[in-house]
């Protein structure tokens, strides 16, 4: 198994046309990223391929991260850029949670819950099955891919081994 990993990007905000366009090239499993993120695990690939083989009809993952409006990703209130706390955070959060995998299938009746897309892996034959992103769609692109996978039926995960840094809303400090 392979996992194909992307950052899509179009101008004019027309991510989903990025990602349509990105997907064509994905021959299985896909991580899409955000440009903001930073993989912290030196393992993060063998943790996903992991999380992919132990969880029965997975449909689309994502992990931890530091800011973040989805309750069941946000993990710590780090206002810290420094890249070594959140190194040494990543690998506190790996040794504490080996192995788990929260299942937030159907957890999107409250938009708070929906999955942010600055980290999804997914399928491309899901991706296909839901016919693609509507082209000119850049907000709620994330909510609504969250929406389209567990309306076919697929699992949604959280892999609580796995943490990110993501620069988003630096402001906050």
């Amino acid at each position: 198994m392979y996992i194909d990993v992307r950052i899509p990007w179009e101008p004019n905000k027309k991510l989903g046309f990025a990602y349509n366009r990105m997907m064509e090239t994905v021959e299985d499993w896909c991580l899409i990223l955000d440009w903001d993120v930073t993989l912290l695990n030196v393992d993060w690939y063998n943790i996903c391929l992991k999380a992919i083989s132990k969880c029965d009809n997975a449909g689309l993952f994502s992990c931890l991260t530091n800011r973040i409006w989805c309750k069941h990703q946000k993990v710590n209130d780090i206002r810290s850029d420094n890249i070594i706390e959140h190194l040494k955070f990543a690998d506190k959060i790996q040794k504490d949670n080996k192995d788990i995998y929260e299942d937030v299938t159907n957890s999107s009746i409250k938009s708070d819950n929906y999955l942010s897309g600055m980290f999804f892996l997914t399928r491309r034959k899901i991706w296909d099955q839901i016919g693609g992103a509507p082209p000119d769609m850049f907000l709620g692109l994330d909510n609504w891919y969250h929406e389209q996978v567990e309306r076919l039926g697929y699992k949604v995960y959280v892999i609580k081994e796995l943490y990110v840094y993501h620069r988003y809303l630096r402001q906050w400090k």
